[in-house]
């Protein structure tokens, strides 16, 4: 015998409108949840913190957030760096020079530039200013680092962004041959050269080179292309013993350049003059 309950029960279960307390509206409650959860959350640690001393007040934020503060420390810093970056990047280059094998190389020290901003009364709020010594090339060597140098070096030049290079002479050589340096014919007055001679400055030559017939690069001559700045008291009072004193103990005298690139030519040369009155 079927029963009657059981298909009463069922009919009753078909028929049963859904409870307004599952399904999509319990799903609304818990979202309605969370927050209140998080607000008395809140309410419990403020309460914590009310009455405990500062000294472990201040143990308890870093125990328990300790992460998250790093963490929003950690976006503070990022993002004063960005904008930092950002906005130096936008000053116009008041100067760009690079020291080739010095002795000042593994130094750390930036007497040069912080003179040459005294001398020529530079605006580093204003003008962005680099004096890189740290660049090392050694010859007839293929380490990392001379390749990396070599590169930085070459790309620098092309870029247009380089205005002096010092270097000792076999390294001007290298650049002069591909016509990096500038002409200096007529920026050596009568009366330039004269104050170079007592000063003890004699003028660096570079070969200049042409093309001929068969694509081969052949010397036509040579032009004044850099000063010659071994006898500078300045160079020879930076670091332990003198920013070139190892090259120039080998015979390599440190050549003063202006790259045929540049457009701040008077800035170059205040440089240049810096280091030879000081």
């Amino acid at each position: 015998m079927d029963n009657p309950s059981g298909k009463l029960r069922k009919t009753i279960s078909e028929n049963r409108e859904p409870d307004k307390y599952t399904g999509d509206q319990t799903r609304q409650d818990q979202d309605i949840s969370k927050p209140m959860a998080i607000k008395d959350e809140i309410k419990k640690e403020n309460l914590k913190l009310k009455d405990m001393p500062f000294k472990k007040k201040v143990a308890y934020i870093w125990d328990y957030y300790k992460f998250p503060i790093i963490g929003v420390i950690a976006a503070a810093i990022f993002l004063c760096t960005f904008i930092k970056d950002y906005r130096q990047n936008r000053r116009p280059v008041f100067l760009d020079a690079i020291l080739i094998n010095s002795d000042l190389a593994y130094a750390y020290d930036d007497t040069l530039k912080n003179d040459y901003i005294n001398y020529a009364g530079v605006d580093t709020n204003a003008y962005n200013l680099t004096i890189d010594t740290s660049i090392v090339i050694t010859e007839n060597s293929y380490d990392q680092m001379t390749m990396a140098n070599v590169q930085k070096v070459f790309a620098m030049y092309s870029a247009g962004e380089l205005d002096v290079v010092i270097a000792p002479e076999p390294t001007a050589d290298e650049y002069g041959a591909i016509g990096a340096h500038m002409d200096l014919t007529g920026i050596l007055t009568d009366e330039f050269k004269k104050e170079l001679k007592d000063k003890g400055c004699d003028i660096y030559y570079t070969t200049e080179y042409e093309e001929d017939e068969n694509g081969e690069q052949k010397p036509v001559g040579t032009y004044p292309a850099g000063i010659y700045i071994d006898n500078s008291e300045y160079l020879k009072g930076l670091g332990n013993n003198g920013a070139y004193a190892t090259q120039i103990s080998a015979g390599h005298k440190p050549v003063f350049t202006i790259t045929a690139t540049t457009t701040r030519t008077d800035n170059a040369l205040k440089l240049l003059r810096m280091i030879l009155e000081k």
